[in-house]
């Protein structure tokens, strides 16, 4: 018999029998692009919406309806947007609380076998169910069942990923590449076959490579000639694209865990090139370049310091620049720390001048010289001619441009828009200019 003067000192609350139907909403999903346009969404509506109407479920939202991955749970935006409306349903006072959650299957739900995204739910007041199963999640039985489904996609994912991985590396190891080619190439890949080829593009890191390996180049001059050329590519890019074996024809991978393995696909420099390009780039300890292309110090680069050994820098006088604006007077200068060596780079160059002509070179050795230099020469002129070319399309390219940005500018009425043609314009002619300039450089012959 129940002591109803005692009731109000008792403990827990009273267990209300839940009840099927309520407000509740729908999530679907699929895990890739190519399933959108197919019936994987609307065969997971339909079900989700026939499970509503037999249990007397009142829809009140739908969301999903998209590709997002299962792998990763909390980057799944649609997901977020429902935990968002489920919080808000339930708030206090709230007139369509949310207390279900419709999935087509739990499987689908997640394949992370985290319970995390069913825990995340059931914070906001909601639990889910599965429009495939008869399981009641609300029951310990039907809880149980419903977190080995979970575990059981997860089991399904990391085999399906283990057999990728097992077949990736089968794939590397016949010297065929996975996903998309470094840039420079042309990829068509299908179950039978792979063609690779290498594109305009390609043509022009070769010659990145070949400035790097042959000319000794900074990375920035380099940038500099590609981008007269048509191809931009910033520092970080460029740096990675040299210690990239691709492109002399092996493959690195991390499915291949430390192994290198040659490719199917042609190379665009040969292994050699590719080493000494490296090893210009291991010189580099600092993390930036000295810059050597001073025209008034020729000599940067190849002497050192007669005090401390060390590799001499140049400058030119700037008192002799502020107060007669003359720029033709230099100085070579030590720049290590306690050393404050420095001579004029008129005399250092007399004196190399003088050092060079204690050496004469007999006839034979005279005739020799001149032929590798005449080969020399030929070969400059030729990467000249190449690169004239190269530049002169760009500028036609960029003019073609401009013409086409001022022709928008006289025919627009709106303030913002001419504002914007303007800006365009003053950064075009600015490019052409540049162009122009690198064309007279290197559209000459060395004699």
């Amino acid at each position: 018999m129940e002591n109803f003067d005692l009731k109000g000192f008792a403990k827990g609350k009273k267990q209300q029998k839940e009840q099927i139907g309520g407000n509740a909403i729908i999530y679907t999903r699929v895990s890739s692009s190519e399933q959108v346009d197919g019936q994987s969404l609307e065969v997971q509506i339909d079900k989700c919406r026939e499970y509503a109407k037999v249990r007397s479920y009142t829809v009140v939202g739908e969301f999903g309806g998209t590709y997002e991955s299962a792998k990763s749970d909390k980057e799944r935006k649609e997901f977020n947007r429902m935990l968002a409306f489920i919080k808000q349903s339930n708030k206090k006072g709230s007139s369509q609380p949310v207390k279900t959650v419709i999935v087509f299957s739990t499987s689908r739900f997640s394949r992370t076998g985290s319970t995390t995204i069913i825990e995340e739910v059931e914070a906001r007041g909601a639990y889910v169910v599965s429009a495939t199963s008869n399981y009641d999640p609300r029951t310990p039985v039907g809880k149980y069942m419903q977190l080995m489904e979970l575990a059981n996609a997860r089991f399904q994912n990391d085999e399906k990923r283990a057999t990728t991985i097992e077949n990736s590396v089968k794939a590397l190891l016949k010297g065929r590449w996975i996903g998309k080619a470094p840039r420079g190439y042309d990829q068509k890949t299908t179950k039978k076959e792979q063609i690779i080829t290498i594109n305009e593009e390609g043509k022009l890191i070769r010659k990145a490579f070949l400035w790097k390996a042959n000319n000794k180049l900074s990375n920035e001059e380099i940038r500099h000639r590609l981008a007269a050329e048509g191809l931009h590519i910033c520092k970080q890019k460029l740096s990675e694209l040299f210690k990239n074996p691709f492109y002399c024809g092996y493959m690195a991978h991390k499915f291949l865990q430390g192994d290198i393995v040659q490719g199917n696909h042609p190379p665009l420099i040969s292994k050699e090139i590719f080493l000494k390009v490296n090893g210009e780039l291991s010189k580099n300890h600092s993390g930036y370049e000295q810059k050597i292309d001073k025209e008034y110090a020729p000599l940067l680069g190849s002497i050192k310091c007669p005090c401390c050994g060390k590799n001499l820098s140049a400058s030119i006088s700037t008192k002799m620049r502020k107060r007669f604006g003359r720029t033709d007077i230099g100085y070579y200068v030590c720049s290590r720390k306690g050393c404050k060596y420095n001579s004029s780079t008129k005399k250092v160059h007399e004196a190399f001048e003088e050092e060079v002509n204690k050496y004469a070179l007999s006839d034979k050795v005279s005739e020799l010289l001149k032929m590798q230099l005449t080969i020399t020469f030929e070969y400059m002129n030729q990467e000249n001619r190449e690169r004239a070319k190269s530049i002169k399309a760009n500028i036609k390219a960029k003019e073609k441009e401009l013409e086409q940005v001022e022709t928008n500018y006289a025919l627009c009425t709106d303030a913002k828009k001419q504002s914007i043609c303007e800006k365009v314009m003053t950064k075009l002619e600015k490019e052409v200019r540049d162009l122009k300039t690198e064309f007279s450089k290197v559209n000459t012959e060395i004699l």
